[in-house]
C-alpha cells in the first residue's frame, strides 16, 4: 500500500465526528506536500507551492487539475501494471481534494507542514551514487530562444574513458530549472562521432536545433538534406541507425539507477549527444549554464541491456511515401511490432554479447513518442502463447510529460518462448491545426515511438550485477 493511499486515508479517518468537510491545512495540504511540491518548488520547473497561504489562493485550479488527472503528471492508465516511481495520487487521495472542493475549499486552521513521505518525487533512488561526471554546458551557457515557448536543443559530449564501460545509473544536473524542461541523452557509435561532430557547424552558436531526437532538424530540410548526402551518399540514415537512446531526466527525478544487474555497453571512442527542453517562457532572458551529467558506470554486468527504439522507419519519410498521414479534423492510428526472436541478433551485436549463447530477454520497460498531434497509445507484449498483456496505456498523450515506464517486476521471455512473441506500439492521432501531418523528424511532423529496456540473458553471464 502506498504512502500517499496512507496519508489520504489517515485523513479521513482524523475527521471529528459529525464533519463533513475537509480542510485545506488539516487534509489537502499533505497531500500536495507528498505528490506534487518535489516539482513545484523553487527549484523546480513549475510555480513553487511551499508557502502554503500563497498555494490556497490557487485552490479552485489545484482542485479542477488534480479532479482531471492532469496533475500530477503520470499518464500511465490504472490497472495494466506496477511501476517503479509511479507519482499518480490514489482514488482515497483524490477523494480528499474532491471533497474538499464540493464543500467550498475551507481553508482550515493553519499548522506546519508534514514530511513528505520517503516515495514522493517522481523517481527517487537513494542508493545512487555516481562516479562519472561530464559537463554539458560551461559557464557561457545558452540562452533559449526568445522567440519559441519550446526549444529542443542538441549538445555534444565526448564519452570518458579507453575502455568499454556499462552504465548503470545515471542523474542529470540542469544548470538552471526555471528554463530545463526534461533532458534525453543519445548514445552514439564511435565510428560516427566524427560525423557528429561535423554536424555541431550547422547553426551558430552552441549545439543545434533537435525536436526530434538526436539529429539536427535543419539536416530534414531538403537543401541541406541533399547537400549532407552529395558529401556522404545514404548519410542520414548512417547518422539515425548510429545513435540510440541511453538515459533522461525529467523534473523531479533525482538520480535513475537502472534495474539491478543491468546496464548499458558505452564503447570507447564514442559520445553522446544531449537533447535539452528548454522553456523559455517561464524565465525570459535566463541562460541554462552549467549543466552536467552523473553516471554510474561498472567495467561489466550480470545482464548487459539495450534501449530498443520501436518505429516503422517509413513513417519518418510520411510526406515522400504516404506512409503516415493524418488529415486536418481527423483521428488516425499506426502501429508497428518486433518480433521478440527477429531482435536477438541486434541486441547480442549493441551488449557485446555472443549470440548464439542468448538465454532469453527481460524487458523492463516501455516509453511511447508522439509529437503534438498524439492523442493516446499503448504498448503490448503479445506472448508465444498467443495470450496479450499490455504494458503501458496512455489515454491522455502530453508531450510535455515523457518519461520510461519501468515495471516493478521485468517480463521475463526464455529464449524458447521468443518464436511468436511481439512488441508492440499503437499511436493514435487526432489533427485540429487546419493542415495535413505527416510523419517525420521535424517538429511539426509526427513520429509513433516506443522504448523500452531490455536486458539480455546468456549462458556466459558470472557477474553479481549492481
Amino acid at each position: 500500500m502506498s504512502s500517499r493511499f496512507l496519508i489520504a486515508l489517515g485523513a479521513v479517518f482524523l475527521l471529528p465526528i459529525g464533519a463533513t468537510a475537509q480542510t485545506y491545512y488539516e487534509h489537502v495540504r499533505p497531500v500536495l506536500v507528498d505528490s506534487c511540491v518535489s516539482c513545484h518548488s523553487a527549484e523546480g520547473p513549475a510555480w513553487s507551492m511551499e508557502d502554503a497561504e500563497r498555494t490556497y489562493e490557487r485552490a479552485r485550479r489545484i482542485a479542477r487539475a488534480i479532479e482531471a488527472r492532469r496533475m500530477p503528471p503520470f499518464l500511465a492508465a490504472d490497472g495494466h501494471q506496477e511501476y517503479v516511481g509511479d507519482l499518480s495520487l490514489d482514488a482515497a487521495a483524490i477523494a480528499v481534494v474532491q471533497e474538499w472542493a464540493a464543500a467550498g475549499y475551507p481553508k482550515g486552521d493553519s499548522r506546519p507542514d508534514p514530511a513528505a513521505s520517503t516515495s514522493a518525487g517522481m523517481t527517487h533512488h537513494a542508493g545512487f551514487s555516481g562516479d562519472l561526471e561530464l559537463e554539458v554546458l560551461g559557464d557561457d551557457g545558452y540562452l533559449p530562444d526568445q522567440a519559441s515557448s519550446d526549444d529542443y536543443r542538441c549538445f555534444l559530449v565526448d564519452w570518458s574513458g579507453d575502455t568499454e564501460t556499462f552504465v548503470t545509473g545515471f542523474r542529470a544536473r540542469p544548470g538552471n530549472t526555471n528554463v530545463a524542461h526534461h533532458v534525453v541523452v543519445y548514445a552514439i557509435e564511435p565510428e560516427m562521432w566524427d560525423r557528429y561532430r561535423e554536424l555541431e557547424e550547422i547553426e551558430e552558436g552552441p549545439g543545434y536545433t533537435c525536436f526530434g531526437g538526436a539529429l539536427p532538424d535543419r539536416l530534414f530540410d531538403r537543401g541541406t538534406r541533399a547537400e549532407y548526402e552529395a558529401r556522404y551518399p545514404n548519410g542520414l540514415r548512417e547518422l539515425d541507425r548510429a545513435n540510440w537512446w541511453l538515459a533522461h531526466w525529467a523534473p523531479g527525478m533525482d538520480g535513475h539507477v537502472f534495474p539491478e544487474g543491468t546496464g548499458i555497453r558505452m564503447r570507447p571512442g564514442g559520445g553522446l549527444v544531449v537533447q535539452m527542453h528548454y522553456y523559455s517562457s517561464t524565465a525570459p532572458g535566463e541562460k541554462d549554464a552549467g549543466t552536467a551529467m552523473d553516471f554510474m558506470t561498472r567495467a561489466s554486468v550480470e545482464r548487459p541491456a539495450v534501449h530498443l527504439a520501436q518505429t516503422r522507419g517509413e513513417w519518418l519519410g510520411g510526406e515522400r511515401n504516404g506512409t503516415m498521414v493524418i488529415p486536418d479534423g481527423e483521428m488516425r492510428s499506426y502501429e508497428y511490432g518486433d518480433d521478440l526472436d527477429d531482435l536477438v541478433g541486434y541486441m547480442a551485436a549493441l551488449t557485446g554479447v555472443d549470440a548464439a549463447s542468448v538465454t532469453g530477454l527481460e524487458v523492463h520497460s516501455a516509453n511511447l513518442h508522439m509529437h503534438a498531434i498524439g492523442h493516446s497509445g499503448e504498448i503490448t507484449l503479445r506472448y508465444a502463447t498467443g495470450e496479450v498483456e499490455t504494458l503501458l496505456e496512455v489515454p491522455r498523450w502530453d508531450l510535455r510529460w515523457q518519461r520510461d515506464f519501468t515495471f516493478m517486476q521485468p517480463k521475463v521471455l526464455p529464449r524458447g518462448e521468443l518464436g511468436g512473441a511481439r512488441l508492440s506500439v499503437r499511436c493514435t492521432f487526432q489533427n485540429g491545426t487546419g493542415a495535413t501531418v505527416f510523419g517525420g523528424y521535424g517538429s511539426g511532423d509526427e513520429m509513433c515511438f516506443n522504448f523500452s529496456y531490455i536486458a539480455v540473458r546468456s549462458s556466459d553471464q558470472t557477474d553479481s550485477g549492481n
